[in-house]
């Protein structure tokens, strides 16, 4: 199982180096080594100024938010397939990404983005809390929550924050609506070491945190009845599960806006690897949520290149046939 963990880090570097390269100007990957090493402060010879500015001042913060928010999705979806014991699960699917996206919107429909970066990160993840307690309260019944109902809810739930949206947008100028379609698709252009310096620490110490629960995941997925049996409480394992969901969500998705399918596919491609252990799975989600949003951006930046594609719509493109297989695949097995 090691083997499988080093190499998902070797990938994650190659990948790392080689989309810092990628672009209008292609860099090498030996060039864009020296001038990382340069730019931690290592006297590195042969390095150009060119090369010091286009990846320490354009490529460099955007590849980390493109890493660091794939982790962050990836681990939340993780999560939220554990905490509702269903593969298909999603914090986009049951409203999370959604609520985040209102809480965002909302922000800048009050202009308080103007005011302190500080109010997107915290209205994304208000928004994020709220609607992921809405419809986990309106999908429990007698205690318990059919993952059927869930999956309802929560789509009903996004459509009706989407008309909320909607109303926002015919009451908002030329500029706000820009920002919205800047969440809707979800993107990471323009991201600048300003979004590195929100969202990277708290998203690490969250990323870290997820670690603590996985033991507890395990549990969980035995039986509620047999979770009070060992001494873990379920109803109080899932609120806490449901917070760090909507924080590692809502912070994500303030710096890159609604990337959908992230947390779907890379924690279901990694389970079939590694296992459903969550000692195991989670790890490995953390470096594939990495690997899978530098490629997605990347290929949203060269695909037609110099026009450049958001990569919402390039994680939407993999994400939603995959989806549908999945679905197919288990109506098979419940028909056989």
């Amino acid at each position: 199982m090691k083997k499988v963990f080093v190499v998902l880090c070797v990938i994650l570097l190659i990948v790392f180096v080689i989309s810092i390269g990628v672009g209008s100007v292609f860099i090498p990957p030996l060039r864009v080594l020296k001038a990382l090493f340069s730019l931690i402060g290592f006297k590195v010879a042969g390095v150009s100024q060119m090369d010091l500015t286009i990846i320490g001042q354009i490529r460099l913060p955007r590849i980390i938010i493109a890493m660091i928010v794939g982790m962050s999705l990836s681990v939340a979806g993780a999560l939220v397939q554990g905490l509702y014991r269903n593969p298909v699960a999603d914090p986009g699917i049951i409203g999370t990404s959604s609520g985040a996206s209102l809480g965002a919107i909302s922000c800048i429909a009050l202009s308080l983005n103007t005011i302190s970066i500080f109010y997107l990160p915290i209205f994304s993840f208000v928004g994020a809390l709220g609607v992921s307690f809405l419809v986990y309260k309106l999908a429990t019944k007698n205690g318990k929550t059919p993952i059927l109902n869930l999956i309802l809810i929560g789509i009903a739930v996004s459509t009706f924050i989407s008309s909320i949206n909607s109303l926002i947008l015919s009451n908002i100028n030329q500029y706000q609506v820009s920002e919205y379609i800047f969440w809707m698709l979800g993107g990471l252009d323009s991201r600048s070491w300003t979004h590195v310096k929100i969202s990277f620490v708290p998203l690490v110490i969250l990323i870290l945190c997820s670690l603590i629960f996985a033991k507890r995941i395990n549990i969980l997925i035995l039986g509620e009845e047999e979770s009070y049996t060992i001494g873990v409480n379920p109803e109080r394992l899932k609120k806490q599960l449901l917070i760090l969901v909507s924080l590692l969500t809502g912070i994500a998705v303030s710096v890159s806006g609604a990337i959908s399918f992230v947390g779907l596919i890379t924690p279901h491609i990694l389970r079939l690897i590694v296992g459903s252990d969550y000692r195991k799975l989670i790890p490995a989600s953390i470096l594939g949520g990495g690997i899978f949003l530098i490629v997605c951006d990347t290929i949203a930046r060269v695909l037609f290149s110099p026009i450049e594609v958001k990569v919402g719509i390039i994680t939407s493109i993999v994400g939603a046939p995959y989806f549908l297989y999945l679905l197919k695949k288990r109506e098979n097995e419940v028909t056989i």
